[in-house]
Formats: C-alpha cells, sequence, structure tokens
C-alpha cells in the first residue's frame, strides 16, 4: 500500500504529475455520467404485452431494507424504468428504487447468473436469489439442478466477473455496480501504468511487494478484536472521539494516504457517493489520513465530502490499529525531493497507512475488516454498506 508511492515518481516529474493527476480525477468527475447502454431486447422479460421484469417480484424485497426475502409486487406499485417495469410491494419500496435504480435492477438482465458464465439465457427461479456487493443476482432451481448452490460453493467474485463478461458479450451492457470502485481504480492503474517509466512502474510494484512480506498485515487489527478508542481533530480543529460516535451507532473508519494520492481521492468520492445508504443504515463514516488538518479540510473541499475527514498526524492512531508501515528504501528515494511526507504529517518518519477500513459496532468490537497491502484496492463500498446491515442479526 505504501506503494500509493507509485503515485510520485523520479525522471518523470512525480509529485507534479501526481498533483496533475488528482486534478484531472476531479474535473472527470464534475463532468455527468453518460446514460449507460440499455438492450432489453436481451433481458428476461415478456415477448409480449407489459416488459414485467422478474416475473412481477419487488426488486427492493430482496435487498435488506425491503426485508432480504422474495416477495410478489403489485400493480399498484408499478415504475417503469428505461423501458422496463417493475412491481412493488409498497410506496416505500417503489421511492426507494425510484432513487436509485441501478442499486435494485437483477444483474445479468434478469437471466440466471450461473448460466450466464457460459452465455447461456436461463430463466431464474425468482425465490432462488442472492444479494451480495450490492447486487442481486437470481438463479435457476428445479428438475435441471440448483444453481445457486452451485454458485455459493465457487468463488463468488471470479464467478462475478465471467458472468459481467459474457453478460457484456451477449447484450453489449456493462455490469450495473451501484459504486463500481474496483473498475474506477483499475482504470486508474491503467492509466498511471501506460504513463510511467517500466523501470518506475516496477520500484513501485517491488514496493508492494516489500510492504505484504513486512509482516505489518499481520499486526492489523482484525475481526473480533476491541477497536481502539481514540480522539483526533477534524479539519476545523475540532475534536472527535470514536466512544461518542459509536453512542449513536456502528462507525465506518477508512484510511487514506493524502490528497495528494489519486486513489485515494476516487475512493473516497465513491463512498460519497453511498453516504446516504449508509446513514440509512445508521452508520457514521470517518475517513483518517496522517497529514495535518489543514490539508485534510482541503481535501474534504475539493471532494465534497459530506462526512467527517480527520487528521492523524503522526500516524498514532494508525499505529494503535496496526495499519502502518515504513517505507521501504527505494519508494523513499523515490519520493525524497518530491513529497515531502515528513513534513506532511509533521514527524521525522517516512510512514504510511495501509488500505485499511473497518466496520466497527456500537460495543467497539471490529465486525468487518478490509485491509491490503496494495494501495490500488480499497473496499467496495456496498461491501462495507452489506456489513453494516448485518450488525446484530
Amino acid at each position: 500500500m505504501g506503494i500509493s508511492v507509485r503515485a510520485v515518481g523520479r525522471g518523470f516529474g512525480w509529485a507534479a504529475a501526481v498533483l496533475m493527476t488528482v486534478g484531472a480525477v476531479s474535473s472527470a468527475y464534475a463532468q455527468p455520467a453518460k446514460e449507460p447502454v440499455r438492450s432489453i431486447q436481451h433481458w428476461d422479460l415478456p415477448s409480449r404485452g407489459e416488459k414485467l421484469a422478474i416475473g412481477g417480484y419487488d426488486p427492493v424485497a430482496y435487498f435488506p431494507e425491503g426485508g432480504g426475502v422474495a416477495k410478489k409486487g403489485v400493480a399498484e406499485h408499478a415504475i417503469t424504468h428505461g423501458g422496463v417495469t417493475y412491481r412493488f410491494v409498497s410506496k416505500a419500496n417503489a421511492d426507494l428504487f425510484r432513487a436509485n435504480p441501478a442499486r435494485y435492477e437483477p444483474a445479468h438482465g434478469g437471466w440466471c447468473s450461473w448460466a450466464m458464465i457460459n452465455g447461456e439465457k436461463t430463466e431464474p427461479d425468482p425465490k432462488a436469489f442472492i444479494v451480495r456487493d450490492g447486487r442481486l443476482f437470481l438463479f435457476y432451481k428445479g428438475f435441471g439442478g440448483d444453481t445457486r448452490a452451485s454458485w455459493l460453493k465457487g468463488d463468488h467474485g471470479s464467478q462475478t466477473t465471467r458472468a459481467d463478461g459474457a453478460w457484456k458479450r451477449v447484450s453489449g451492457e456493462d455490469a450495473r455496480t451501484p459504486a463500481m470502485l474496483a473498475a474506477r481504480l483499475d482504470a486508474k492503474r491503467e492509466e498511471m501504468n501506460r504513463t510511467l517509466p517500466p523501470a518506475m512502474k516496477e520500484t513501485f510494484e517491488k514496493g508492494i511487494r516489500d510492504v505484504a512480506g513486512s509482516g505489518v498485515l499481520a499486526k492489523a487489527m482484525t475481526v473480533g478484536m476491541k477497536a481502539p478508542d481514540f480522539t483526533l481533530p477534524d479539519g476545523e480543529g475540532r475534536m472527535v472521539r470514536l466512544g461518542e460516535m459509536l453512542e449513536k451507532g456502528p462507525v465506518v473508519l477508512t484510511w487514506y494516504r493524502g490528497g495528494w494520492c489519486p486513489y485515494c481521492n476516487i475512493q473516497l468520492r465513491a463512498y460519497q457517493e453511498v453516504l446516504p445508504e449508509l446513514k440509512a443504515a445508521g452508520a457514521t463514516l470517518v475517513a483518517l489520513s496522517p497529514e495535518k488538518p489543514d490539508a485534510t479540510a482541503k481535501t474534504a473541499e475539493a471532494s465534497g465530502l459530506g462526512f467527517t475527514v480527520l487528521s492523524d498526524a503522526g500516524n498514532g492512531v494508525g499505529k494503535s490499529y496496526g495499519v502502518v508501515y515504513e517505507l521501504p528504501a527505494e519508494l523513499v528515494d523515490a519520493f525524497r525531493g518530491r513529497l515531502d511526507l515528513p513534513a506532511m504529517h509533521g514527524t521525522d518518519a517516512w510512514e504510511l497507512p495501509l488500505a485499511a477500513t473497518y466496520v466497527i459496532d456500537r460495543d467497539g468490537m471490529i465486525a468487518y475488516a478490509f485491509v491490503d497491502a496494495d494501495y490500488r484496492k480499497r473496499a467496495e463500498p456496498w461491501s462495507v454498506i452489506d456489513a453494516v446491515r448485518g450488525l446484530g442479526k
């Protein structure tokens, strides 16, 4: 993760390049998103009459906020979106869908996701489903077998990737994911790979490997541990205590290296997009950075963040959670003279936090943990939301 360093480099005017890249990310996100391709002729819909999806089952009812149970909707509460009609069991569910259709529309046009791995359109059983990573997956269940059971025996991530790719080939549509953080991070990674000199790329790839092999991952706190309490200042100097936030509900803690890191800015903006869902689930979102308060304030303002951003100057809290590491010597050399991390952090140390995100329950216990040595990987927002919604169940 320290490899975040990758955003700064030698022989490339790295520090300036990083800042320019961050600016480019900001302007890109300010532009309106292109309307996604919809090829409903490939969806699982009646060939005649009303284009009713999922056989009339309520798509919101599958999700935790809708009850998590397959239920048939009624014509009284129906919405037609992009040529597809959905029915809902209540006005409340219809309103949730209207506010965020991409959140609730089924994956792969409503066909069986297991069959879609092979590019096959197979009618699913509406009662056979999985909600994971903020998406609804439907499966066939009948005389031919139970494909949901088959899916659960395999690797969800790789199967999803294969099914998404096959659906793209079949319909021309991209996968509909609510946040698509991984895709955004991958796009930035590809951009950086095209830009950086080969020797510099290898320096930072080695840096990631060195961080992973340093033992820091084994020291990081994980699920089932008691989260250390702390008090830190926000960008305006107000002191914020974890314990007080937990009195109101669960807390999501996520670390970022600094406003200079384009991957961090992509993550923060993705979390901002799902902030309403996190709040609705009762959670408080907090981002921590080793940068000083004035820098964290600038990051919050530049990205339009509506959640708390705290300064962990000196990495004291990060160290108590075990997510801080010393930069390998090659990375220090790459940074030196281009990005003065010790000065930014108010210390003499060349240290950075891992890309870490925790969900902390009201009792202070860690219920979800994402920690990775590769700074280009971050916790998917909907995985975090699902973890929050699963508390107490």
